[in-house]
């Protein structure tokens, strides 16, 4: 009996003690878990999608007279297994993912503001954001040249001079950036002149990425700030080692458009509660509210849960409350924490300030309409002789 008591208390501790190591290693078992088992050189990436066709969009407008802006927004990352380093863009799996989480609270906030264009693409896996390896590098630039092909295939469809709304979430954000180092730079672009802001959520932002574009883009420090960037992160206090990982291990698109991580740069970080740039604590008095718009159509309106968070910027990152709707926190078990959240916490913040910043940039365009662009050039003259004309008899 006494063995037996003995043997059965030794199981239920080597029991806790293993539970205790997976939920310390928990981390680090996803992250093995997710990594794919063959070199990306080795492996064929899946067909490319072809954007002239309806079936490569996420999401593609119904075009209607009355459209305000055009939106084009890319989906954070969906594909979270470790069979191949890019994922088939038109898997099962990661499009019920976009369709029924990604999307709805993603473009959600923005479905009011216009025609929303969301491409489907061949995304980095999970895995890729935890390494700077050649393997993990490969497979974000093969996403992003998909991404730009859409772009270009949008940009093929727009309407002229309809204002455009760039947003980007998680690995679509980082492909966004590089959409605006490539297609925005340069003082008269029609697409900057026409850009209402991009929203950059989720992906670090380096103030020096936005100031190495010619001419600098600026950041957006006010709500009615148009032609310029926002961008922030935003964790709860108790993500801590991942506010560190963020800071120092993100990528960016640096000269050339090569990818290589961030080291304790400066980041943007603005607080959509006040859409300022300041490290002052916001209280939830100024929140508009979340949604966890999950499961419904991108362009059906979630209940709005107001006054549920304040926040504050630190360091490049979004600080935010504990929600006390716990439908409404990042999960932190066996990489909920990376994958498309099934709520957008600032919906109703983001939903409201696009308009506002739509709104602000149709005045500023209605009034450069009224005067002409001014010559740079010089005009040289050539000399002309005055004949008198003779007079009339």
């Amino acid at each position: 009996m006494f063995w037996r008591f003995t043997g059965l208390a030794l199981g239920v501790f080597l029991l806790a003690v293993l539970i205790a190591l997976v939920l310390v290693f928990q981390d680090n078992i996803v992250r093995f878990r997710t990594a794919p088992k063959s070199p990306f050189q080795t492996t064929n990436p899946p067909p490319p999608p072809e954007y002239g066709a309806r079936g490569a969009w996420l999401l593609w407008p119904d075009r209607t007279e009355d459209e305000e802006a055009e939106i084009f927004y890319v989906h954070s990352t969906t594909y979270y297994r470790g069979r191949r380093w890019n994922a088939p863009f038109d898997g099962t799996k990661v499009n019920q993912t976009q369709r029924q989480i990604a999307a709805p609270n993603e473009a959600g906030p923005f479905s009011a503001a216009g025609a929303i264009y969301g491409p489907r693409y061949r995304e980095a896996t999970l895995f890729s954001q935890f390494t700077h390896k050649y393997d993990g590098l490969a497979a974000q630039r093969l996403a992003y040249s998909d991404v730009r092909l859409a772009f270009e295939e949008y940009l093929r469809v727009r309407s002229e001079g309809a204002p455009i709304i760039m947003v980007g979430y998680g690995q679509g954000g980082l492909h966004v950036l590089g959409l605006l180092k490539e297609f925005f730079e340069g003082e008269k672009n029609p697409l900057r002149k026409h850009l209402v802001a991009a929203y950059i959520i989720d992906q670090a932002t380096p103030s020096s990425f936005l100031t190495s574009l010619q001419p600098a883009m600026p950041i957006c420090t006010y709500a009615e700030d148009v032609r310029c960037v926002v961008s922030y992160t935003d964790l709860e206090p108790r993500f801590n080692e991942e506010m560190a990982r963020i800071r120092n291990r993100s990528l960016i698109w640096r000269d050339e458009m090569e990818l290589s991580p961030t080291k304790g740069e400066d980041f943007v970080c603005v607080n959509p509660l006040s859409w300022t740039t300041t490290q002052d604590y916001i209280s939830e008095e100024h929140h508009e509210g979340a949604a966890s718009a999950t499961g419904i159509g991108y362009r059906d309106r979630p209940p709005a849960i107001s006054k549920t968070v304040g926040a504050r910027c630190e360091n490049g990152i979004l600080i935010v409350d504990k929600p006390r709707q716990k439908y409404l926190r990042r999960g932190n078990w066996f990489g909920a924490k990376w994958k498309a959240q099934p709520f957008n916490l600032f919906y109703f913040d983001l939903e409201k300030n696009a308009q506002t910043r739509i709104e602000k940039l149709r005045g500023i365009l209605d009034h450069e309409a009224q005067f002409l662009e001014p010559i740079e050039e010089s005009i040289d003259l050539k000399v002309s002789p005055v004949n008198k004309v003779p007079p009339l008899e």
